[in-house]
């Protein structure tokens, strides 16, 4: 049976899961009112934090397609923000996502299943045959739905997390713009390194005044696919065929599909951001390269 007579697209939780776009220009952070400095908490600190929120790391579930899936994203536009493109993006069987499974009861007898996808941790590769060049990222989540549960995960298998991933992360990486720079914890405000669910190393610079939801384009300025992953200690080490603009790679074999080597290496020097409302933010460090980055890792109410 084909995916679309068990799953549709879900336009009634258009209303209901709609993502707010943040209108503050997170390239400028001076005057970005959610702009603060990042802290260290102590080691005593740290301590008290875990104690009073044993949940503190961000949960991130990967899923594996069992069968290929075709889903309805509603693009924004990149110069026009009434504008909306409605696109069908197809995965491929066996390819790697990140989301969730949850059920919405609608009325006592109308009970329906949903997967919801991350959108934004998928790779230029697998969008670009439904993209253009003035696509901005979507403002609602991408969901497929079905009468029961059953149906969801006959094509979404749970698995742990790739190697690749960094922990506690979905795999965006921006880079780190000091200890005494104010910068928001909710938008960026430098150029981003992304590491794909489906096995993609991107980089992306920022775009200059834009609101939060068009701060970086969908096409990349360079990509590549990992074909290969070490891990040892606190570094990652992920191989590619070719040079990948703006991460600060190194070339280790003549040719091949593991000619360059781009070392993610976790700095396990975590910091807090308070937003003032929401609560705190907990950021990791890392360092690509020569350069360092930092992503949300998780978070509690203060």
């Amino acid at each position: 049976m084909k995916f679309k007579q068990i799953l549709f697209a879900t336009a009634l939780l258009t209303g209901l899961l709609a993502i707010p776009a943040a209108q503050a220009s997170a390239a400028d952070s001076s005057t970005d009112p959610d702009a603060t400095l990042p802290s260290y908490p102590t080691a005593k600190q740290w301590a008290n934090i875990k104690k009073g929120y044993p949940d503190i790391w961000s949960k991130i579930n990967y899923y594996k397609t069992s069968r290929p899936v075709s889903v309805t994203i509603k693009f924004s536009d990149m110069n026009d923000t009434k504008t909306v493109h409605q696109k069908v993006v197809r995965i491929p069987k066996g390819t790697t996502v990140i989301g969730r499974k949850f059920k919405m009861n609608w009325s006592k007898t109308n009970v329906k299943s949903y997967f919801q996808f991350e959108f934004d941790t998928l790779s230029y590769a697998l969008l670009k045959p439904a993209l253009s060049k003035n696509f901005a990222a979507p403002r609602q989540w991408t969901t497929v739905g079905a009468k029961k549960m059953a149906s969801i995960n006959k094509y979404f298998v749970k698995v742990h997390r790739p190697a690749y991933m960094p922990a506690y992360s979905s795999g965006d990486l921006n880079k780190f713009p000091g200890d005494k720079v104010k910068f928001s914890p909710w938008n960026a405000s430098t150029d981003q390194v992304r590491i794909t669910a489906d096995g993609y190393v991107e980089f992306t610079k920022i775009n200059s005044g834009q609101d939060s939801y068009r701060l970086f384009n969908l096409m990349p300025v360079s990509a590549a696919k990992i074909h290969k992953v070490r891990v040892k200690n606190n570094t990652r080490y992920l191989y590619y065929s070719h040079h990948i603009k703006g991460v600060g790679d190194r070339q280790v074999a003549k040719t091949g599909s593991t000619k360059y080597r781009l070392a993610v290496k976790n700095l396990h020097k975590p910091f807090t951001m308070f937003d003032g409302d929401q609560g705190d933010f907990i950021m990791s460090k890392y360092q690509l390269g020569n350069t360092v980055y930092y992503t949300q890792s998780g978070g509690y109410s203060a």
